[in-house]
């Protein structure tokens, strides 16, 4: 083998290419990613399709990645052909040694992109029991997972199909897949490979810009910053932030990441997970040690990684309690304004509102919207990222726009018909001290964010629509009636007036006019 060619193990597609994103959905990557792989040393495998960028962070001096398209392994084999260190390989996974050999074994793309349709088919179970053969004991394995059930799939139709989706209805069906967080775990566990850290993946399986880890997300004190975290991190295609859908979603995917953060159940839910687990001695597979290897195990990664204004970002768990960043600011608990200020609307608390929103609007965060925006409990006012970065719906902030937005979310909420009549954004700003008159309309700078908004706009719409109807009638009616009334009186007086009496009178009337004009004549001028 020369350098700058790849090795062909048998089983390569020619003519095929993953990372090129022509056929499917593009390789995983992302700069999260790369921060999970400084629990990977010694002699490493990489399988499945993987972005370059991320193939140049694996910190092995003995590094072997395998691709099953042949473009791809050439495309792989001239970039590191100045790396002697490093192993490309072509063809179909069953054709790799079956000796344990590995100390690490990386798959975060999944096992779904491995299978050649030049080898034999292989299901979710036989590829895992090949791999994790070939791992050593204390070997690691850092293995992606999509969720079928994830945030990314729920609110947005199916995406359309692809040529790299010829399998993909063996692999729905496919039995021998663990269908769930738990599963992968008993797996694993069943395989003697104990799971020593599990991270959520948003918004996207293999894309993520938050890597948020299972303890992380069972923190129930950090509700606000998880909710303001990944209110900005949300898909835009039904399997992949790779593949839009040009089709609004089912429903607002930040609102349902939103309440199952405020429920507990953002992991479950999440688009995919990445485990890191351990393969132990022989001595050391009786013993119960799920929670003691967690923490002592080394090289472990951070428990999050984020992207903020495209620098990483690091969470750690802090030297006493909490949690820190990397450069040691404390990440902060609370809930959000906007969360508080709907628990607030729908108990129809308006003074504990009237206080939550004056106290936004008067401090220091006025121009950061209401889900960004974290309250502690000492009272302390939190801005998880700053006015204007957060993305585009957030580029045109400032009291006004951020008003606007809350009140946005409060219609979609459905708790719009809670809070005093009149129009919402308008009552926001009187409740929160502001001149109602640059609120005079709900709508300005807002757009529906899903199908369910659309309807629940609709049926806003559809109610004001009513209640103008009705003061229309309403109007219409007393115009009917005072116009029937005015009729009548006109016919009356006409009545009166053609009448013999009516003739007299006026006959009467201005002889009497003429005699006191002649009087007023005589009196006037002296005799």
């Amino acid at each position: 083998m020369t350098p700058g060619s790849p090795r062909l193990l048998g089983g390569e597609m020619l003519g095929w290419s993953d990372l090129d994103g022509s056929r499917g959905p593009g390789p995983v990557g992302g700069p999260t990613l790369a921060a999970l792989l400084t629990a990977v040393g010694g002699r490493t495998l990489v399988v499945g399709p993987h972005h370059p960028d991320l193939l140049d962070v694996v910190p092995s001096s003995d590094l072997t990645i395998l691709v099953r398209g042949l473009a791809d392994a050439e495309t792989l084999a001239v970039r590191y052909a100045d790396r002697p260190e490093v192993q490309v390989c072509c063809g179909s996974p069953e054709k790799l040694p079956a000796s344990p050999q590995y100390d690490n074994l990386v798959a975060l793309d999944g096992l779904g992109r491995l299978a050649s349709v030049e080898g034999p088919e292989l299901s979710w179970t036989d590829l895992f029991d090949l791999l994790t053969s070939m791992l050593r004991p204390t070997g690691r394995l850092l293995l992606g997972a999509e969720n079928p059930l994830g945030l990314h799939r729920l609110p947005f139709p199916p995406p359309p199909r692809t040529d790299s989706d010829w399998a993909a209805p063996d692999d729905e069906y496919d039995h021998t897949r663990p269908a769930g967080l738990p599963r992968l775990r008993d797996r694993l566990a069943a395989s003697g490979l104990w799971t020593v850290g599990t991270w959520a993946t948003f918004p996207s399986p293999r894309t993520p810009t938050a890597l948020l880890g299972s303890e992380l997300l069972a923190d129930a004190d950090l509700t606000g910053f998880l909710q303001a975290t990944l209110s900005t991190t949300q898909p835009t295609g039904a399997a992949d932030s790779d593949r839009p859908i040009p089709v609004p979603p089912f429903a607002d995917p930040a609102r349902l990441t939103a309440l199952a953060v405020r429920h507990g159940g953002a992991t479950e839910s999440a688009p995919g997970w990445v485990v890191l687990a351990e393969r132990l001695a022989a001595a050391d597979s009786t013993s119960d040690l799920s929670d003691e290897v967690t923490d002592q195990v080394e090289g472990r990664p951070p428990a999050g990684v984020l992207m903020r204004d495209g620098q990483r970002r690091e969470v750690r768990r802090g030297p006493a309690v909490g949690w820190r960043f990397a450069d040691g600011t404390v990440v902060p608990s609370g809930r959000t304004v906007e969360d508080l200020a709907l628990t607030a609307t729908a108990r129809r608390d308006l003074p504990g509102l009237r206080a939550l929103l004056t106290g936004w609007q008067a401090g220091a965060v006025a121009d950061v919207p209401a889900d960004q925006v974290v309250v502690a409990p000492d009272g302390a006012w939190h801005a998880v990222v700053a006015a204007g970065s957060a993305g585009v719906e957030l580029r045109e902030a400032g009291s006004v726009r951020v008003l606007h937005r809350l009140a946005a979310r409060t219609a979609d909420a459905g708790l719009a018909h809670l809070l005093p009549s009149g129009e919402l954004a308008a009552t926001l700003a009187v409740l929160a001290g502001r001149d109602p008159e640059s609120f005079a309309d709900d709508r300005v700078q807002t757009t529906a964010r899903g199908w369910r908004e659309l309807l629940i706009d609709r049926d806003e719409l559809a109610r004001e629509l009513g209640e103008a109807r009705a003061l229309a009638q309403w109007y219409e009616r007393t115009l009917a009636e005072r116009d029937h009334e005015l009729t009548r009186l006109r016919r009356i007086v006409s009545l009166l007036s053609g009448t013999p009496t009516a003739r007299v009178a006026r006959i009467l009337l201005a002889g009497a006019r003429s005699a006191r004009r002649t009087a007023l004549h005589h009196l006037r001028r002296p005799t």
